[in-house]
């Protein structure tokens, strides 16, 4: 009888080297995980792989700030992307420590999503994920990104759920996967936008309060 068992994605492979790389870290005296191990261990040149990790990343809550420094960091991804150029980050920037145990549950996370979405995905329609629409897929990500930047609580969550979705369905050369993402970042680009005029109308009218 032939064999019908799924074999590991290329996402489950790269969360298993990453995984092995925190594991390592996180035995020695000094755990230190920078953001250029995080990215050695995606993958240099998976910029999808990347900006997918970074999304999860953005759906884990953080300080003030968190969540528009993840944002710009998926700008940069994607710019990076459609250039086509190593994801190659500043020196202090790319020698920003993380923190282990953190990643180690975000990336026990990233695994389980994967492993979720691969059960239920599978190629379809592949044209949608070729190579030459890639820089398509990069803009798309910047503008969806674009107001993630705004410190502006609980606009980033529907937004980093869509690029994952989208980002996953890429992976895995899914055409249902990638237009359901698509539908879920622009639910979540809208959700945004109504977000932010709420935000700026509500000062409008402190400020006039203060007139």
């Amino acid at each position: 009888m032939t064999s019908t068992a799924r074999g590991p994605t290329h996402v489950e492979v790269q969360i298993g080297v990453l995984l092995r790389a925190l594991e390592a870290s996180h035995a020695e005296e000094q755990a230190r995980f920078t953001v250029n191990q995080l990215i050695a261990a995606l993958g240099t040149s998976s910029h999808i792989l990347v900006i997918l990790f970074f999304s999860v990343l953005n759906m884990v809550p953080g300080p003030p700030g968190y969540g528009g420094t993840i944002a710009i960091a998926i700008i940069g991804f994607a710019i990076a992307m459609i250039a086509d150029a190593p994801l190659v980050l500043p020196g202090w920037v790319g020698q920003r420590r993380l923190p282990v145990k953190a990643l180690m549950r975000v990336t026990d996370l990233f695994a389980r999503i994967a492993r979720f979405v691969g059960k239920l995905s599978r190629p379809r329609l592949t044209m949608m994920s070729a190579p030459a629409l890639r820089p398509f897929l990069g803009l798309f990500i910047i503008a969806v990104s674009l107001p993630m930047m705004l410190p502006i609580p609980f606009i980033n969550a529907v937004p980093n759920v869509g690029i994952c979705i989208l980002c996953l369905g890429w992976i895995n050369r899914d055409a249902l996967a990638i237009m359901v993402g698509i539908v879920v970042a622009l639910i979540g680009l809208g959700i945004a936008g109504l977000a932010i005029w709420g935000a700026y109308h509500l000062a409008n009218v402190a400020f006039e309060a203060v007139q």
